[in-house]
């Protein structure tokens, strides 16, 4: 039994669309992650270098606070499974100019800055979410971190 090639081909050639059931989306990582979301001219923007050297530095804290950095730039996404134009418009993140945008585990913007932002802030605004107090006390009390 033979069986065509040429379906099979074509859907491995189609890129995958994002929606909010796939956990590898910004949209699927509500409830489950905290994103910093940044908006460069290109991969090589020396801000967007700046960024990715604070998230290296503080990966512990950033990995204990559910964050991961996701980067948009010459029609790009890096760290999420999403249309680089779909992100740009959902944010309303200007063009071409570096927008850094941190997300809360609600989906809501919980900060934004027009330059990287140093990891005292990221942490700071992210322990000051209601979400992440509630963590916090959790694993204080010996209790299984909640997914919401």
């Amino acid at each position: 039994m033979r069986f065509p090639l040429l379906p099979l081909a074509l859907l491995l050639a189609t890129p995958a669309a994002a929606n909010p059931g796939d956990l590898r989306s910004v949209a699927g990582m509500q409830y489950h992650n905290r994103v910093l979301l940044i908006f460069a001219p290109s991969l090589r923007d020396g801000r967007l270098s700046a960024q990715r050297a604070v998230m290296a530095k503080a990966a512990l804290e950033a990995s204990a606070r559910d964050l991961v950095l996701v980067q948009v730039a010459d029609k790009q996404v890096l760290g999420a499974h999403d249309h680089a134009d779909r992100l740009r418009l959902r944010y309303h993140a200007p063009t071409p100019v570096y927008h850094a945008f941190l997300i809360g585990k609600d989906g809501k913007v919980a900060r934004e800055a027009a330059g990287p932002l140093d990891a005292a802030t990221l942490m700071g605004t992210i322990d000051a979410m209601p979400q992440r107090q509630e963590e916090v006390r959790r694993a204080h009390a010996g209790l299984a971190t909640k997914a919401d």
